[in-house]
């Protein structure tokens, strides 16, 4: 009897042109999620540990660099910002702008710059490997989808985890911005909370959440297109892992630029 499950294409060479990465991505896409439906309602046991595990390694052990990285930035642009407003007399706003700031552009956008150095060299490095040592072709030769067993997990991993450390990331940035406010700046704790509730809105943070489901699927889809293309050989597995850290560092800028051109020309959408 014929196994009905949709195999993976064999792996392409790495020196591929625009438009054939466009269209392997684009195809990853829709196979891939495709796939996360089923793995979203799935009860079978090493589908769930499967998602467990990568989310383990993806989150939690992301989790000191997110906190300590986030900490600093919140110090850092409180900084900046009062200084910049301060010759104009507004410098008390600063925690104003900044929690605007952070919610929209700051939380999303250095977890996502996190992931990318830490996790998509991961990702794409890893199935490189199991793509030299023959490990994806034994999977095609058992009828199983690569996409299914490798791809998906990490990608709703990734899901789970980049918006999840995002609003972590949004909280420590403002313990940051409370810190410099205080102790460096001057300001009262109370005066602190006051521009916070002020300047803090539900649809701000859902900007944010937004734009970090969209750089996820980016970094995840870009980072598995990358390993499972790759050539064998051992070189490969770098280059691979090379090449998953430069595309998505560069899509995960243009995808924000671009929400953020949308929000500026359309004013109202939200």
């Amino acid at each position: 009897m014929t196994l009905s499950t949709p195999v993976a294409s064999p792996p392409q060479s790495p020196n591929r042109s625009t438009q054939a990465r466009f269209i392997s991505r684009g195809q990853l896409t829709a196979r891939a999620l495709y796939w996360l439906g089923w793995l979203a309602f799935s009860r079978r046991s090493v589908v769930t540990s499967g998602v467990e595990r990568e989310v383990y390694a993806l989150g939690i052990g992301a989790l000191r660099l997110v906190a300590s990285a986030s900490l600093l930035v919140g110090l850092i642009a409180i900084f900046q910002v009062a200084t910049q407003l301060a010759p104009y007399g507004a410098e008390p706003v600063s925690p104003r702008v900044v929690t605007w700031f952070a919610a929209r552009e700051l939380g999303p956008v250095v977890v996502a710059m996190l992931l990318v150095a830490r996790s998509s060299a991961a990702i794409a490095g890893e199935l490189a490997s199991m793509n030299v040592t023959g490990e994806i072709d034994a999977l095609r030769a058992m009828g199983l989808d690569p996409v299914k067993y490798l791809v998906s997990p990490k990608l709703l991993a990734v899901i789970i985890v980049l918006p999840a450390l995002t609003l972590i990331s949004d909280a420590l940035i403002l313990g940051g911005v409370w810190v410099g406010s205080t102790v460096f700046l001057g300001y009262s704790t109370d005066r602190f909370v006051s521009q916070i509730r002020e300047a803090f809105l539900t649809r701000d943070l859902g900007v944010g959440i937004g734009k970090s489901i969209v750089f996820a699927l980016i970094i995840a889809v870009i980072a598995s297109d990358e390993g499972l293309s790759a050539d064998r050989r051992a070189s490969a597995i770098g280059e691979a892992a090379t090449r998953a850290v430069v595309y998505s560092l560069i899509l995960v800028l243009g995808a924000d630029t671009f929400v953020n051109a949308i929000f500026y020309f359309i004013p109202g959408l939200i």
